[in-house]
């Protein structure tokens, strides 16, 4: 099929993997795909597959907050900061919200609220104690940083995984 279309499979990204819980995981579109087991209330045991952003997804998520605090942009206004910042977390949190994300999102945005309470520490030329104060009084709030936690709609058994219009209407 791929060759009709003009296509090819590297070898190199390509590989056979038997996702079974304890077994192998898949990295594909920058989500890492594995095989659970749980626990439901009752106490009946189950297996589902695990999504969440891949190692290499939050690594880069932190890095571009990273770049977005960086200290060679201290002479943009904070505003301008905070607004960049919540254009990437938006898209960044719109793409990974269907999965197991809670985590990689709760660590993402704690990143980026210690990234930005050193940005504006540092334009008010203080240092990392006053950015503990700042995050402690809760300024990234204050100043308009989203946040990603609540926002991840996991996949549930039996349901759909996105939003589908009611049957009845």
């Amino acid at each position: 099929i791929l060759g009709e279309l003009g296509l090819e499979l590297k070898p190199a990204k390509t590989r056979i993997v038997h996702l079974r819980v304890g077994g192998g995981e898949l990295q594909f579109l920058g989500f890492s795909h594995r095989m659970r087991s749980g626990r439901s209330r009752s106490g009946e045991r189950f297996v589902f597959m695990l999504r969440t952003p891949s190692p290499q997804a939050v690594r880069r998520a932190r890095h571009r907050a990273r770049e977005i605090t960086a200290r060679r942009r201290l002479r943009l206004p904070v505003e301008q900061a905070v607004q960049e910042l919540n254009w990437f977390l938006r898209g960044w949190g719109g793409y990974f919200r269907y999965g197991n994300s809670n985590r990689d999102f709760h660590r993402v945005t704690l990143h980026a609220q210690e990234r930005l309470a050193m940005f504006i520490a540092k334009r008010h030329k203080r240092g990392r104690s006053y950015a503990r104060w700042l995050l402690a009084k809760g300024v990234p709030a204050r100043v308009g940083l989203i946040d990603l936690h609540g926002t991840v709609i996991a996949p549930r058994p039996n349901r759909p995984w996105r939003g589908t219009p009611n049957a009845s209407r």
